[in-house]
């Protein structure tokens, strides 16, 4: 009879072959944001293989991708920034060491409280605080400075957006100096005296502007987060919100270049049936 330390030793050895065999399953990544809001069909994807509906609370990691359907929306909380992701979007978050978030496709909205996340297009790269607009389309980055302070950057070149300003950067080319945005929309209908509809009764807004695109949002009221967003041409448009209470709502207009304007005044809805 072997001796028990030997019969130990033994059980030792047979055991490391399996043990090598058995790989360390590597942590996840921690979560860089987590989905506040979702409207509509989402999706949330690490590889094209790994494709699965985004949901309200699911962490977003490093490595990771969302796109959002032809009429859907989510919002991303970061500890330091909002991001709002407009229908037909996409934006990625590259696993590196330096903080970026990639705007393959379509539209952002971002509220950021300082500069530590870039955010990169195929044309520019932008950065910076406060409230801005961002759109990728047509191998060209528009963006538009809300509020706060922004740098657009690309060939070599770097623009500063006060509020109130934009630029565009066409692809391959250094961004065009500041300029001023586009005149909001008048006279909206509904206005400050509120509609009255029934949950799922469309609501017709209206306003006056000589444009023919423009963007269309929905907020509830006491909140600046984005429930709806839509592109539209000229009024008026048809709108369904799908939920009961009070809701404000806002036109910006996009110039003859695709620029987006400052929103206009607030009109309100209510769904009270």
């Amino acid at each position: 009879m072997l001796p028990s330390f030997e019969l130990a030793l033994a059980a030792l050895i047979l055991a490391a072959p399996a043990a090598r065999a058995t790989p360390a399953v590597p942590p996840a990544a921690p979560a860089l944001a987590r989905l506040g809001f979702v409207e509509r069909q989402v999706e949330l994807s690490s590889s094209p293989r790994d494709r699965r509906e985004a949901r309200e609370g699911t962490p977003m990691r490093l490595g990771e991708r969302i796109r959002t359907a032809a009429d859907a929306l989510a919002r991303l909380d970061l500890p330091w920034m909002t991001m709002t992701v407009s229908p037909a979007s996409a934006v990625r978050f590259p696993d590196d060491y330096l903080l970026a978030a990639v705007l393959e496709e379509g539209r952002v909205q971002i509220r950021a409280a300082n500069e530590m996340l870039k955010l990169v297009t195929d044309e520019a790269e932008v950065r910076g605080h406060g409230s801005a607009v961002v759109r990728h389309e047509k191998k060209a980055t528009l963006v538009t400075a809300l509020s706060g302070r922004f740098y657009v950057a690309a060939a070599g070149r770097t623009v500063t957006l006060a509020a109130g300003t934009g630029t565009i950067v066409l692809a391959g080319r250094p961004p065009l100096s500041p300029m001023d945005l586009p005149e909001p929309p008048a006279e909206l209908s509904p206005g400050s005296d509120p509609r009255y509809a029934g949950l799922g009764e469309p609501v017709s807004l209206s306003w006056r502007s000589r444009a023919a695109a423009h963007q269309v949002e929905v907020l509830p009221v006491g909140s600046e987060d984005v429930l709806i967003q839509r592109d539209v041409g000229a009024p008026p448009w048809a709108l369904t919100i799908p939920w009961r209470g009070a809701f404000r709502w806002r036109v910006a207009t996009r110039d003859e270049r695709g620029l987006e304007g400052k929103p206009s005044a607030e009109g309100l809805i209510c769904i009270d049936k």
